[in-house]
C-alpha cells in the first residue's frame, strides 16, 4: 500500500477513554500509510498505560502532552480526540489538550472528535485564550448523552441521522458504532477518496457503515 502523502496524526488517550474510538483511528490511519501515527496519554494515573472505559489497557506511544517532541506537533496534520465520558472529562480539564486543540485549529490543521470527545472541542472555545479560528463554533455531532451540553454552549448540532459531520477542518462523529466510518472519513479528507477506497476494500466493510 502506498504511503499517504507523508501525513501524521496524534491520537489522545486518557483513563476512561473508549477503546473502540481510540484504537480504530490508530489502526485505520496506519493502514492508510500515514507516516506517523502516535497515541498520547493525558493525565494518566499510571504513566505506563491508560485504563480505558471497559478496563482494557492501552500503552501510549508518548506518556503525556508535555513529552510530545516539537517536531511531531509541528508535523502533525490532525489531532484526534476519542470519547468515553471519563476520558473526555479529562480532556476538558487539561490545559494542554485545550491548547493543542486551539493550536491545531489556528494553524489550519484538522481536529477530529468522536462521542463525548466533542465536548473538549466545545471547552476549548470557552477559554479566554481562544481567538481566531479556534474561537469559532461549528456544526458538530456527538454521543446523544452530551448533545444538550453542546447545544447549550451555542454550537450547531447536526441531525441525529448524520453519523459523521465535517465542517471546515473539524470532523465529529457519534460513538463506538461509527468509529470505522469516522476513521475512514479522516482518511478521505486528508488523503483522498482513492486512498479511502484502497483501505476500505480489504477490510470487508459492510455496505452501510
Amino acid at each position: 500500500m502506498s504511503e499517504a502523502k507523508q501525513l501524521s496524526a496524534l491520537v489522545l488517550v486518557a483513563d476512561g477513554s473508549e477503546e473502540i474510538e481510540t484504537v480504530t483511528p490508530l489502526d485505520v490511519l496506519v493502514r492508510a500509510g500515514f507516516t506517523t501515527v502516535k497515541s498520547v496519554g493525558v493525565n494518566l494515573k499510571n504513566p505506563l498505560y491508560a485504563q480505558c472505559s471497559r478496563g482494557i489497557k492501552i500503552i501510549p506511544d508518548i506518556p503525556s502532552p508535555h513529552e510530545i517532541p516539537d517536531r511531531l506537533v509541528d508535523a502533525a496534520d490532525i489531532l484526534i480526540l476519542p470519547g468515553g465520558a471519563p476520558g473526555a472529562k479529562t480532556f476538558c480539564q487539561s490545559d494542554d489538550v485545550l491548547r493543542l486543540v486551539r493550536e491545531f485549529r489556528n494553524e489550519g490543521k484538522w481536529v477530529a472528535a468522536i462521542c463525548a470527545g466533542t465536548t473538549a472541542l466545545v471547552e476549548s472555545v470557552k477559554s479566554p485564550h481562544a481567538e481566531g479560528e479556534a474561537a469559532k463554533k461549528c456544526k458538530v455531532t456527538s454521543h446523544p448523552s452530551v448533545k444538550q451540553e453542546i447545544v447549550d454552549a451555542g454550537w450547531s448540532y447536526a441531525d441525529d441521522s448524520e453519523r459523521v459531520v465535517v465542517d471546515g477542518k473539524v470532523i465529529t462523529s457519534r460513538g463506538p458504532g461509527t468509529a470505522l466510518l469516522f476513521s475512514l472519513t479522516i482518511v478521505e479528507k486528508l488523503a483522498g477518496k482513492a486512498k479511502r477506497d484502497e483501505v476500505q476494500g480489504p477490510m470487508i466493510c459492510a455496505e452501510t457503515l
